[in-house]
């Protein structure tokens, strides 16, 4: 009778195992290996831009094939009373960790246009004449934008058009040329407005998290009064721009108004003149009480 009591009291009773929870991490580990890596290769090493777009869109397709199997054995750990569970939640979290970027930006491609080139003025485009040599032959071919491209910027960007400002085009070229540099482009063509008025800067911008090439041409024209600035900034891969050329030229603007800005209050501090401090004479002193007891005394 003691026997059979101990046999029972040391039973054990084996549970299966999720093993879909396990594969589900071991995919959502390997494929956010492979997503970092390509981002490495991509913006420090020699990885092409089109291999490492389609490495990513893998990469996404498989931490989404991860999320999946995770939800299919936490249902089946649910119904079935296997073990896993924690397996399949680490698998969730390291796919939507790897998902996190791509999820940041789908608001932009839900919310604006699919454009991959934007100008302050689609009807008169801009022509580059350096950097549309250099573009790589799979890149997106520069066409000149139509009547629905030009519709759709208007509708998405109603706020990129050109910068006039009343001032002489040599000068207004130096202040857009160090704009650039300061933003840290890669100046590929700079021809100062000569007879015609008419000057043009072309480079390139790379993008912070993939190091996207990017092409951007401003031109500026005008005569000794008055300048007109204008800007085009192309994307070389992809689809959808993310709203990144229209905030390219935004930018640029805005830096060239800070410019502005500081040259403007720099000249009227110059120009303002400085106020004397009346100086302070012994007659206008007033006498400490020290003085007045030591004059007492002499008294």
């Amino acid at each position: 009778m003691s026997y059979t009591a101990t046999r029972y009291s040391t039973a054990r009773f084996s549970v299966k195992e999720a093993r879909e929870a396990t594969w589900a991490r071991r995919i959502a580990l390997f494929f956010l290996q492979l997503l970092m890596l390509t981002v490495l290769l991509h913006h420090f090493a020699n990885l092409g831009t089109q291999a490492a777009l389609n490495l990513i869109g893998v990469s996404m397709a498989g931490l989404c094939l991860a999320i999946a199997i995770a939800v299919f054995s936490i249902v089946r750990i649910w119904f079935g009373g296997q073990t896993g569970a924690s397996q399949a939640v680490a698998a969730i979290f390291i796919a939507i960790l790897g998902l996190a970027v791509p999820l940041y930006f789908l608001h932009h491609i839900v919310t604006l246009p699919y454009l991959t080139d934007i100008e302050t003025t689609p009807g008169e485009p801009l022509i580059f004449k350096v950097l549309n040599t250099q573009r790589p032959a799979d890149a997106n071919p520069l066409k000149i934008p139509d009547g629905s491209n030009a519709a759709l910027q208007e509708e998405a960007y109603p706020d990129v058009a050109p910068m006039v400002l009343e001032r002489a085009a040599p000068e207004v070229f130096s202040i857009v040329q160090e704009a650039v540099e300061r933003l840290a482009w890669t100046i590929a063509l700079s021809e100062p407005p000569g007879e015609s008025g008419i000057g043009r800067i072309e480079a390139t911008d790379q993008t912070l998290i993939m190091a996207y090439t990017e092409d951007v041409l401003v031109q500026v024209k005008g005569d000794d009064a008055h300048a007109v600035i204008d800007a085009r900034s192309v994307s070389r891969y992809g689809w959808h721009d993310l709203g990144r050329n229209a905030e390219r030229i935004r930018d640029l603007f805005e830096e060239i108004s800070t410019a502005l800005e500081k040259g403007e209050k720099t000249a009227l501090e110059q120009a303002e003149p400085k106020k004397e401090e009346p100086a302070a004479t012994q007659a206008t002193r007033k006498p400490s009480k020290k003085s007045v007891r030591k004059k007492r005394r002499a008294d």
